[in-house]
């Protein structure tokens, strides 16, 4: 071979060994990459064993236990022996189905929506008008009916608050006819009958009156009253109290104490009264009413002290300005100290009010015959109780407490009732409109949950399990009225994973799906992984001859370069 064929043989041969190091690299590069893959086959069957899905426990009509998916269809659609659940957003609303939504957009009333699912029927029934009983029974009370058909019956309402003349009676303080200071003055053999007829002080009877001690007039003066003494006299304290006991007179002491004068005048300064004890004159200013008896007892004692007796044969010197001034106090300021209540008819008072009782029942009469006794209304007729439960929860989560729909400033939401009483009001409270019917943060109270996402159980556990939506169940709480057949509820939040009817098992499917395209996959790795080992093989013979053929040529090329030097040198 010459120099020049062996060169270019050379240089094939180096160009093919190059070639197959570079297929050798990408043949082990792809055996990584088989490797790598066979991680993830792994990882996903790893991945497959640990996982679970969620299951709805409902119960057949024999009462056995069913297992299905837990999707937003089987928990939220009606069934015997289940319990209701309602998926509620972030926003509070409950998501509904798009046949919910619409059967709920088209009904102005619970009743039509109970219709849409076949559940009750609407009749139109005669009832008596609210408005006109509530007014009937404000005016007659609970026997109404007997009074408004032309008759009497038990008096109630407002015809019972009829003013009576007994209610209207006043209660006057005038003197007593029993005066207990008064009589044990006065009285026979006592103090002031000796006085009268001059055997004894008229002031011992101020005296007992005033009690013993040192007192003080009105005017700043004082004076001592010793006990078992009178005054400055040295009798014995006194003819009353000898009668009746100190004990007695220490009482009738505090007792004018507490009492005020009378401040009565009499006309023509002076009068004769005949009393038990004796014909007297009675005169003098009128008392201070502002005075206690006892105080207007001191300042007369004091102004008087120094006359002693009233008769002549003892003696007296009592002025007849002071006797006057005397027995003023003891008929007209002590005979009047005690009171009694004395009840008088007040007619003036009781004709008002009864003109008023009589102007207000004819007002009330009037507004009465202004409403109509009877008013045609729609009664919910139940064909299936218990699945007429379910959708009446529904209704009321959808739409708040109220049998009509709700109506909201500014948002749409479907149908209104058109029934009224001629006042724009609702026919009875349960049909007034309630405040609700929003959000706490002013959204409708429900949404729709399109189908496609209401029957996938991967969507729901996934927004279950991230807090995108939560559960609510509905509780029941008293019955209602008797005859209707149906349950107060409440909408109570829970924790799915609370909820007994709903569980977390192993997802069966998952793992034997994984599990074959696991194996399929690692066979596929195996059989390419052998492909290559034998592309490797290959090369490595092919390389190997070519390096030995590389070898042989650059040696011959040696030789002739080495013949060709010699030749010439």
């Amino acid at each position: 071979m010459g120099l020049s064929a062996s060169q270019a043989r050379l240089l094939s041969i180096t160009a093919r060994l190059s070639d197959n190091e570079l297929r050798s690299q990408t043949i082990t590069t792809a055996k990584m990459s088989l490797a790598n893959k066979t991680s993830e086959a792994s990882a996903a069957y790893l991945d497959a064993l640990n996982e679970s899905e969620l299951m709805f426990a409902t119960y057949d009509a024999d009462g056995n236990k069913v297992l299905q998916k837990l999707t937003g269809t089987s928990l939220t659609e009606y069934g015997i022996l289940k319990n209701q659940y309602g998926i509620i957003n972030t926003d509070g609303q409950i998501m509904v189905s798009e046949t919910d939504a619409t059967n709920y957009l088209d009904s102005a009333t619970l009743g039509e929506f109970l219709e849409k699912y076949g559940v009750a029927e609407i009749e139109d029934v005669e009832k008596e008008n609210p408005a006109y009983v509530d007014q009937a029974t404000l005016i007659y009370g609970s026997d109404w009916r007997n009074w408004v058909g032309g008759g009497q019956g038990t008096v109630g309402g407002l015809i019972a608050k009829e003013p009576q003349q007994k209610d209207f009676n006043k209660i006057e303080e005038v003197p007593s006819t029993n005066n207990e200071i008064y009589q044990a003055v006065i009285s026979s053999g006592g103090c002031l009958g000796g006085a009268v007829g001059g055997s004894c002080c008229y002031m011992h009877v101020m005296a007992d009156l005033i009690g013993p001690g040192t007192h003080e007039t009105s005017d700043g003066n004082t004076f001592t009253i010793y006990d078992g003494s009178c005054g400055e006299h040295g009798n014995t304290w006194c003819w009353n109290t000898a009668q009746h006991g100190v004990e007695k007179f220490k009482e009738i002491t505090e007792m004018l104490k507490k009492g005020y004068c009378s401040g009565d005048v009499i006309e023509g300064g002076s009068e004769t009264v005949t009393t038990d004890y004796g014909t007297v004159t009675v005169g003098g200013p009128a008392s201070d009413p502002n005075m206690t008896l006892w105080q207007r007892c001191v300042d007369l004692l004091w102004e008087v002290h120094n006359e002693y007796t009233i008769g002549s044969s003892t003696g007296g010197t009592a002025k007849k300005e002071s006797l006057e001034k005397f027995f003023y106090f003891v008929e007209h300021d002590l005979k009047q100290a005690g009171t009694e209540l004395k009840t008088v008819p007040d007619v003036e008072a009781w004709e008002k009010a009864h003109k008023e009782w009589e102007e207000k029942v004819a007002e009330e009469i009037e507004k009465l015959n202004q409403i109509d006794p009877v008013i045609t209304d729609q009664t919910i007729v139940y064909t299936d109780k218990d699945q007429a439960q379910w959708y009446v929860n529904l209704w009321h989560r959808m739409n708040g407490p109220s049998e009509d729909k709700v109506e909201l400033d500014g948002i749409e939401n479907g149908e209104h009732p058109e029934h009224t009483n001629g006042e724009d009001e609702p026919l009875d409270d349960d049909a007034k409109t309630p405040e609700t019917g929003l959000t706490a943060n002013g959204k409708i109270l429900w949404t729709v949950l399109e189908d496609g996402l209401m029957n996938s159980q991967e969507w729901l556990k996934y927004a279950l399990d991230n807090g995108y939506v939560t559960l609510e169940r509905v509780n029941y709480t008293e019955p209602t009225e008797d005859g209707s057949g149906l349950a107060n509820v409440t909408w109570t939040s829970i924790i799915y994973s609370n909820a007994t009817d709903i569980t977390e098992q192993v997802n069966e499917a998952a793992i034997t799906r994984a599990e074959v395209e696991y194996q399929q996959t690692v066979r596929d790795i195996e059989a390419k992984d052998k492909q290559y080992d034998n592309l490797l093989k290959r090369l490595d013979t092919e390389h190997d001859a070519l390096q030995t053929e590389y070898d042989s040529i650059k040696s011959v090329i040696s030789k002739n370069i080495e013949r060709t030097l010699k030749m010439y040198s």
